[in-house]
């Protein structure tokens, strides 16, 4: 039996697998009877995976699956712990790297790329807790802002809202460096893509001259900006079939920008994106806007398959518990079905789904006259995990089934249309 309360080669094992070797040398981990740690995480990580609107169904439902499962006045007092908190904080830190080692980087072969840690931001909002004190007559839902790798599609959280509804960019000026940086080493750089919300170009500047950390985003519609050159770039390209034109423009307090125009190869749309990263291909701009759609794909699969859709207590620490169990769980996800692929286990008709979408949409970018960017066309992957997925994952949890004899299921599954 190892640390999470599974019998060895199973599916629960295999899930909780890449906790096993870092749990123990967590600076956070304390021992503690009436709840132990490795527990108390296994519980939060099935509760999010598991389609239940409250704690006390979770466990009325699933603890008795568990050895030494807490009453739950215990379970409830632990999600308000700090030290709890900073210990699942530190578990999804130290689980990063593993991942930036086994799931395939898709944007590794772009050499303008190499140097760059490369996000999706953005914010994503639950009800109220049951028990939130109401502000101004009104229980306001709370805010989690989170980033998401776009190399390995870890899911990382920023930070937890304030007040009634916190704008995103007062949120990132709450961050310092090193939330920020997201642990990149010192000479690495960074860059968000992030919605119109995200635009202060002083923090811009600031941030990119600080710590090396850079923004792109879509122009708004009112901005005057100045066109102050126009830098060389390859429409020859492939990668950069789409762009329409590349400015140098200055911003406010003559903060220098690049503005990029990119036309949609499918609908013809116009796109104009900013940024303050002066050497990346104008096309891989365009694509990592359009790969922060991955973010909001990640927020749909928590909200409708995972039904995340209130926090769970009222308290800050136990706000920020569940933000970082959500990322845990979405975390041990990926690296689970990348265990699954690296042993044959794909969901082949989705992924011949895809592929039909894209020679489709290869044929109406052509009629039109336009090219879809090769970057675009190389660059498919699935976003979500799907509901046969999760569907399996969670009846063998419950049955405790061993991984041998689990994934013929799943082939099965896949295999049915």
């Amino acid at each position: 039996m190892g640390l999470f309360s599974a019998a060895p080669l199973s599916v629960s094992h295999t899930l909780f697998s890449p906790l096993e070797a870092l749990l123990p040398s967590c600076q956070n981990l304390r021992d503690c009877p009436a709840l132990s740690d490795a527990l108390w995480l296994q519980l939060g990580v099935e509760r999010v995976l598991h389609e239940l609107p409250s704690g006390r169904g979770f466990l009325q439902q699933h603890a008795t699956r568990f050895s030494g499962a807490p009453p739950r006045a215990n379970y409830f007092e632990s999600l308000k712990s700090s030290r709890r908190l900073a210990l699942v904080s530190e578990l999804n830190l130290r689980l990063y790297p593993s991942m930036a080692r086994e799931i395939p980087d898709p944007l590794a072969s772009y050499e303008d790329l190499a140097n760059f840690d490369l996000y999706a931001g953005d914010g994503h909002w639950h009800r109220a807790a049951a028990h939130d004190a109401p502000i101004d007559g009104t229980r306001y839902a709370t805010g989690h802002f989170y980033a998401l790798s776009l190399r390995d599609h870890s899911l990382r959280h920023l930070a937890v809202g304030q007040g009634k509804k916190e704008h995103d960019m007062h949120v990132l000026k709450r961050l310092d460096a090193p939330r920020l940086r997201q642990g990149a080493p010192k000479g690495r750089q960074v860059l968000y893509a992030w919605d119109k919300a995200c635009i202060d170009f002083r923090a811009w500047d600031r941030w990119k001259r600080s710590h090396g950390v850079y923004f792109v985003s879509c122009e708004k519609g009112n901005m005057k900006l100045a066109v102050t050159g126009q830098p060389v770039w390859d429409p020859t390209d492939p990668v950069n079939a789409g762009i329409q034109s590349m400015d140098w423009v200055s911003g406010l307090a003559g903060v220098l920008l690049r503005r990029i125009v990119y036309q949609e190869p499918l609908t013809g749309t116009i796109y104009t994106f900013l940024t303050n990263e002066m050497t990346i291909r104008p096309g891989l701009i365009a694509l990592l806007y359009k790969l922060r759609w991955d973010i909001e794909k990640v927020f749909d699969e928590l909200k409708n398959k995972f039904k995340e859709q209130q926090a769970w207590a009222s308290t800050p620490e136990a706000k920020s518990a569940q933000a970082q169990l959500i990322a845990l769980t979405h975390n041990l996800l990926v690296l689970l079905e990348e265990q699954l692929r690296r042993e044959g286990i794909v969901n082949e008709a989705e992924i011949e789904r895809r592929q039909q979408v894209l020679q489709a949409a290869q044929v109406v970018a052509h009629h039109a006259g336009r090219l879809i960017p090769s970057c675009v066309v190389a660059l498919q992957r699935l976003t979500q995990r799907s509901v046969k997925l999760l569907r399996w994952l969670r009846s063998c949890l419950a049955e405790r089934l061993p991984w041998h004899a689990a994934t013929p299921r799943l082939r099965d599954l896949y295999a049915e249309l």
